[in-house]
């Protein structure tokens, strides 16, 4: 472990959890004793975590007390107590936490994080009574991490040399960006399959020294989007060039940054705002605009504002990297009459993925689909979904039309399942009160007892009605089982 890489308030957690081993008389400091220390320490931004999560300390404190209350004990302590395995492993994930969210040293909330990972040793009785995971405190982190935390440097970090004033400027940036890095670190995108070409691409044209802004072309549905989401997660993954690992990936929210500018030349000064973070960064941000178009005076939804003038000038130093992403008749309506933004792009042309690779593409998002709507999909199910919406929804792309036939499927099995689970007991009932009325009719004469047979049809009709809506809903499958035991 190398000592270095920590920051005072770790090594004092490192500290503690000696102390708080001694105290239960373990013989080895283990994940959990170095998660009370972490959870006890004050001042951290663990605290902030916490509060954002909807946890005490004392609560998760209690849980794993309670826990370490049932594990042996010696009957004396010992002096010298050894780092179990498990928690060196989680302090070396803790270096490669610090790394991902840019901070110079460990600090407490990486020890945190890395006490949460999905990998580390923590006790399932702890891990599951505290009902969070590695997933929420990225979450918390993202909601809360100003763009001033990644850009400023290490040394001014350390030395505490930043203004109040120029903190307070850079956090209101944050706003109209969205991390993208976060949020692939928290594991909420899905799979980019098929696509390493369009990211090798990506890739290449941002390690450009100039002309290092490149724009996804292609239609609606395609895939421009994940194509991003791809490069996000490769950063996070590390599986790209070493100059860029490390960078962010924000992406501008240009609605948010024309909402509410009352004013002439308001949405220019938070554009130019944003835009001088990013230089100052020195290439750790890289950002990502969706509807490029927008930012031409002819494709802007905010009136006539014309964010492209604003940016030339960085694009045409290199000083700033942005990716978009438009469709081709957008591009070619709104950017490529600017002669001089369009050559400050280059241009990465995506697309529409062939059957095979939509199968498989579908396939590789469809675990997600599954955990969402807690239901499998079969083969043949994915591979119709493709095959069919080329057939009869050739207006949509693939493979997002695809991927909406596989949701709605989903979506409207269990709408199904909902109604037989809840409808069957019902018609039990009504079958019940069929029955009492059949035998109270049973011999009568349906013009002198009218109002009886009345309540008869009546509850035949009604059972009717429901019965029908089940064999919408179910019908097939009946008939499908029945083919099947033939």
């Amino acid at each position: 472990m190398d000592i270095a890489s920590y920051s005072s308030d770790s090594r004092v957690i490192i500290k503690n959890a000696k102390e708080v081993t001694a105290t239960f008389r373990h013989p080895e400091i283990e994940v959990e004793h170095l998660l009370i220390a972490v959870i006890r320490h004050e001042g951290s931004e663990v605290e902030s975590i916490l509060n954002q999560l909807g946890k005490s300390p004392a609560f998760i404190e209690h849980v794993v007390e309670t826990y370490l209350k049932d594990q042996s004990s010696r009957s004396t302590p010992r002096d010298n107590l050894t780092i179990a395995p498990a928690v060196q492993e989680v302090l070396n994930q803790a270096i490669e936490e610090k790394t991902k969210l840019f901070d110079a040293l460990v600090e407490p909330e990486h020890i945190f994080i890395a006490i949460l990972d999905p990998k580390s040793k923590l006790a399932p009785y702890v891990r599951d009574k505290l009902e969070f995971t590695q997933e929420d405190i990225y979450r918390a982190i993202a909601e809360s991490k100003s763009v001033e935390e990644i850009t400023q440097t290490a040394d001014a970090k350390k030395e505490g040399r930043a203004e109040a004033g120029e903190k307070a400027e850079v956090a209101g940036t944050l706003r109209y960006c969205v991390d993208l890095t976060n949020q692939a670190a928290a594991g909420e995108f899905d799979p980019c399959i098929g696509r390493d070409k369009e990211v090798r691409q990506v890739i290449q044209i941002l390690l450009r020294r100039r002309k290092n802004s490149p724009v996804l072309v292609g239609g609606a549905g395609v895939g421009k989007t994940a194509i991003v989401e791809g490069f996000a997660q490769a950063v996070i993954d590390n599986d790209i060039p070493k100059t860029l690992q490390g960078v962010k990936v924000m992406e501008v929210d240009m609605g948010a940054l024309v909402a509410g500018a009352k004013y002439k030349g308001e949405f220019e000064e938070r554009f130019k705002t944003l835009v001088s973070e990013v230089v100052k960064s020195g290439g750790k941000i890289i950002l990502f605009i969706d509807e490029i178009h927008t930012i031409t005076s002819g494709g802007s939804s905010g009136g006539g504002v014309d964010a492209a003038n604003l940016i030339k000038p960085a694009l045409a130093r290199g000083q700033i990297r942005l990716i978009g992403a438009t469709t081709e008749e957008e591009y070619i309506k709104y950017l490529e009459k600017d002669k001089a933004l369009d050559r400050r792009f280059e241009k990465v042309k995506v697309e529409e993925p062939d059957i095979d690779d939509s199968i498989r593409i579908v396939k590789g998002v469809v675990p997600k689909y599954q955990e969402h709507h807690k239901i499998t999909y079969t083969e043949d199910a994915v591979v119709a979904s493709v095959k069919y919406a080329k057939r009869y929804l050739s207006e949509r792309n693939l493979p997002d039309i695809a991927l909406d036939i596989v949701d709605e499927a989903a979506s409207q099995f269990m709408v199904q399942q909902e109604f037989s689970t809840t409808g069957l007991p019902g018609m039990q009932t009504q079958m019940d009160e069929l029955d009492k009325l059949i035998a109270a009719c049973d011999g009568k004469n349906p013009e002198q007892d009218k109002a009886e047979f009345d309540k008869l049809y009546d509850a035949y009709e009604e059972f009717s009605r429901q019965m029908a809506t089940l064999n919408d809903y179910w019908g097939h499958r009946l008939e499908a089982q029945a083919k099947a035991g033939e």
